[in-house]
């Protein structure tokens, strides 16, 4: 199977980045998986769809819109900012809609504090919803900054076991969603 992991913020300190590197490389080790970081690529503003207008998108978001079809399922990495998701992955989600039909998601989302992103877990819900795709598994990580260190290695070994389980509900909810499709 392949996976897309979206790496859902560019600030400069995120400490997503390392939960998102986590997951791309335990999802390596039996699939196909790779990490789409916004900062790595050119992501203006939305102005149009995908879609509405074939041929003229940003190139970052042509790449962007190929690799969310070739993908049997998404994971979407992403702190919490105030309640939410940050504005530049809300920018980048809404710049294709039927890319996204029946797709499985899951999420991993963090904070800095003792709630893990819950709140971004739910608005990701809400989106993944109205883009008639399935939510699916999550994990929130809190403190983030004492789960990582600086080279993205895992440093809590209570998360060791949480991530795996992690992994294997995504796999799962993506074998899933594959099935009944194909």
């Amino acid at each position: 199977m392949q996976f897309l992991v979206i790496q859902g913020t560019v600030r400069t300190g995120r400490k997503s980045i390392h939960a998102a590197r986590y997951v791309t490389a335990l999802l390596n080790a039996e699939h196909e998986a790779e990490l789409f970081d916004m900062k790595e690529h050119d992501i203006p503003l939305m102005e149009t769809r995908r879609y509405k207008d074939p041929g003229t998108p940003p190139e970052a978001v042509e790449r962007f819109g190929q690799k969310v079809e070739d993908a049997d399922g998404i994971v979407i990495v992403t702190p919490e900012y105030n309640h939410s998701i940050p504005g530049a992955l809300k920018n980048l989600i809404d710049y294709l809609y039927p890319e996204y039909e029946g797709k499985p998601f899951s999420f991993v989302t963090v904070s800095g504090g003792p709630w893990g992103g819950v709140r971004a877990k739910q608005h990701l819900e809400n989106i993944v919803l109205e883009l008639h795709a399935h939510p699916g598994p999550s994990l929130p990580v809190k403190q983030v900054r004492n789960v990582f260190d600086d080279d993205s290695n895992l440093v809590d070994a209570d998360y060791e076991d949480r991530f795996q389980d992690f992994v294997d509900e995504a796999v799962a909810h993506t074998e899933r969603f594959s099935e009944q499709f194909s």
